[in-house]
């Protein structure tokens, strides 16, 4: 009897023994498997860390086209809501401590990277919103030639001689000689302000464009747009005329900063012409 009961015992203790054996080659192989995981997570984070900081140049770049003050990489890197604690949460049963480490360490990287990038995207925003805030000013400012076609500068700004008393006079515009009925266009985004015959200038357009800047265009044939109308640059405004006191059809085009006439050639840009 005591041996029979000693042989179950032995039996019992036996198959524990096989079945911890099993369980530990279990674990063995399966912390070998993540251990040849990790070293691939291990390889596509280093990757990924390459990649936030080549992106801090090109935030640096942006941010330098918008006039933006540049970033340093500490800032970048480190500055973008400290370092998680390491704790053993979310460890896996069985995991050796090692693995469990390596885990815990590639899972603090692999936050610090997504705030780093969630901090880069928002740099990028500000460089955009900067640069669509810059390209509307741009768009209010005068700098296209306004007759659409074949034309030339028969006076330009400045003191000239006046072409009906023949005595010496200031000319707060250019005069812009076209064939009759030629596309007037506007040479910025804005509003009209005034549609209508104004003494020697005849038919007249004013467009305001923000910032104190506002343009004229006299001496118009007719006039396509109304008083209140939002136009952008290069829309149709008016055709060129004769009318008022003209010797011939031309558009009268003055630039005003703040009230005053300035030199419209001033404003236009390298790529346009007045023409001859």
């Amino acid at each position: 009897m005591l041996t029979a009961a000693f042989l179950v015992g032995a039996g019992s203790i036996y198959l524990r023994l096989v079945r911890s054996e099993r369980n530990l080659d279990d674990l063995r192989a399966e912390n070998a498997s993540l251990r040849s995981e990790l070293v691939s997570v291990g390889d596509a984070i280093s990757k990924l860390d390459g990649l936030a900081r080549n992106h801090i140049k090109l935030v640096n770049d942006s941010r330098l086209l918008a006039g933006l003050p540049p970033i340093s990489e500490e800032v970048a890197l480190l500055g973008v809501g400290g370092t998680p604690e390491l704790t053993s949460r979310g460890a896996r049963r069985g995991l050796s401590a090692p693995l469990n480490r390596t885990t815990e360490v590639y899972r603090e990287q692999l936050q610090q990277l997504s705030r780093q990038l969630e901090f880069q995207e928002e740099n990028f925003v500000e460089v955009r919103q900067v640069i669509e805030v810059s390209r509307d000013r741009l768009n209010h400012i005068p700098t296209i030639n306004p007759v659409l076609g074949s034309s030339h500068i028969s006076s330009s700004f400045g003191r000239r001689r006046d072409p009906f008393t023949g005595e010496p006079a200031f000319h707060p515009g250019v005069d812009i000689c076209a064939a009759r009925g030629t596309p007037i266009r506007a040479t910025a985004d804005g509003t009209v302000e005034f549609v209508e015959r104004s003494g020697g200038l005849g038919l007249t357009v004013v467009l305001g464009h923000g910032n104190g800047y506002e343009t004229l265009y006299g001496h118009c044939d007719e006039v396509m747009v109304k008083t209140g109308q939002t136009v952008r640059r290069g829309d149709i405004i008016a055709a060129v005329g004769s009318t008022g006191r003209s010797t011939g059809p031309h558009v009268h085009y003055e630039v005003r900063a703040n009230g005053s006439p300035v030199n419209p050639r001033s404003f236009l840009l390298e790529t346009q012409s007045y023409g001859s």
